[in-house]
């Protein structure tokens, strides 16, 4: 209980931080769905994709490989060291690679958008990667220390920068896209000023080949993994570009903003908090019951808020945005469905992970590749925008079963499968009534919903899906937070 209870302690500060990064994109929601058109946040939708693709290629794993060679070492001397070798291993891999990519950035503009108009806008994202691709190292090193409110204070010097240098440059100034991107590079070169400083200070400017040799080559199968994982996370996109049209892409890009809504407050946060967590109980007799019982833990506040969202989508959209807009919030409750299997998928890695048998992970990803990429086409083809949402969910499923399948074989656990059955079961309940509240009035669609959230709640704790050992653990603990208690 007491590791359980460490694990929680900063997972949930890892939550509010990310809390607060995703308040940063929901406070420029208005925003941008107010100053730009849906082609034009289509457009930004692509940048985002090449970023995305090109981070991939250069991160290689490198904060993850980071994380996971620090605690290989007993020596702080050592530990302090691989963290500067890989800063630096980081930041010269990383600054090659765009440097590269920057000489054909006129004919990378042309070939996405046919036109040579928004090469100013690849240039800012290749400088922005270079300096987020570093940060991710000490933030890494963050991750090990447990300086989870560290973590939190960033977070909130960023968050006051972004919104209010992008909401000057977007509404102010009138600089659209270009606007935006030039916000994002301030913002992430401040926070990589002040991180930098704090993992310098603390662990020296020194390179050390022979650490970073194993780092590079525990990378190689992430690199080979993330090629196909680009493949399988962008083919819906560029193909629902290429079939549908630009308006459908921004549509689709707005319903994938709100599922990474719970992705950064519950899937970032566990990822940050449990990436450290698993290696220093993996010597514990109990250590498969700890990761069993977290799964359970993390599905029920996925599918909670999961759920929360889908039914609250229509009425934040219809509250912040323009007409144009709306429809995307039609597509939210399918890709709820993907993000939920996409953040439970992260712990059931730690079999593969722990017996260092990343070469798998190349596996999983070129079969969800491959998934993605025929489903994709296949389903929007026949049914567009829906179809690329369906495709979504699959992927994931898929990929989650084969991790788990191959990880049990290096490190068995017993989930409680049962349970969580019960729980997927009553949160499809929960959810069909939502269907049908269109011809109510918006205070009466919201106190339903309300109820119906209640529900759900209920049916956790009383329908079988707690045991009644951890039904009365929580209990413990509300009784002893609550106002009245502490002042007695």
């Amino acid at each position: 209980m007491s590791d359980l209870k460490r694990f929680f302690k900063h997972s949930s500060i890892y939550a509010i931080g990310n809390l607060i990064n995703r308040l940063g994109a929901f406070l420029l929601l208005p925003v941008y769905t107010n100053y730009l058109t849906v082609s034009e946040y289509g457009i930004l939708e692509i940048f985002y994709i090449i970023s995305s693709v090109v981070s991939g290629f250069l991160a290689v794993g490198m904060a993850h490989a980071t994380l996971r060679f620090y605690f290989d070492y007993k020596s702080q001397d050592d530990r302090n060291a691989s963290i500067s070798t890989n800063y630096i291993g980081s930041f010269l891999v990383t600054l090659v690679g765009v440097l590269l990519i920057s000489i054909f950035t006129t004919q990378l503009s042309t070939s996405v958008f046919s036109s040579e108009e928004y090469t100013l806008g690849i240039y800012l994202i290749l400088v922005t990667l270079v300096l987020e691709l570093s940060s991710q190292i000490c933030l890494a090193y963050i991750r090990a220390l447990e300086y989870s409110v560290f973590f939190v204070i960033i977070s909130i010097v960023k968050l006051i920068i972004q919104v209010s240098v992008n909401s000057y440059l977007v509404i102010f100034e009138g600089a659209g896209i270009t606007g935006i991107l030039i916000g994002n590079l301030i913002t992430v070169f401040v926070g990589w000023l002040v991180l930098s400083v704090f993992t310098l200070k603390r662990c020296g400017f020194s390179f050390h080949f022979e650490k970073f040799k194993p780092v590079v080559k525990y990378c190689v199968p992430f690199l080979l993994s993330t090629i196909m994982s680009l493949i399988s996370v962008n083919a819906d996109r560029f193909i629902l570009n290429y079939l549908v049209s630009l308006e459908a892409l921004g549509l689709y890009a707005l319903a994938l903003k709100f599922s990474m809504i719970i992705e950064q407050l519950i899937g970032e946060p566990f990822n940050r908090s449990y990436g450290a967590f698993r290696y220093t109980v993996m010597d514990n007799d109990n250590a498969a019951k700890i990761q069993s019982v977290i799964v359970k833990y993390l599905l029920i506040i996925s599918v909670f808020f999961a759920i929360a969202m889908s039914f609250f989508v229509k009425d934040v959209l219809v509250f912040m945005s323009n007409e144009s807009f709306w429809r995307a919030a039609d597509l939210v409750p399918i890709i709820m469905v993907a993000a939920v299997i996409k953040i439970v998928s992260y712990p059931l890695q730690t079999g593969i992970l722990v017996a260092k048998k990343t070469g798998y992970l190349f596996y999983f990803t070129t079969i969800g590749a491959a998934v993605s990429a025929v489903g994709s086409y296949l389903l929007i083809s026949i049914i567009g925008l829906v179809g690329a949402c369906i495709s979504l969910v699959v992927t994931q499923a898929v990929i989650m079963v084969i991790t788990n399948y191959y990880s049990q074989k290096f490190f068995k656990v017993d989930y409680d499968y049962k349970r969580m059955l019960l729980l997927i079961m009553f949160s499809v309940l929960v959810f069909i009534p939502s269907m049908y509240l269109d011809d109510f009035s918006t205070l009466s669609s919201i106190l339903i919903k309300v109820l119906l959230l209640m529900l759900l709640l209920i049916s956790v704790f009383y329908g079988a899906v707690l045991t009644k050992q951890e039904i009365s653990s929580v209990k413990e603990f509300l009784y002893k937070k609550l106002p009245s208690r502490s002042k007695t």
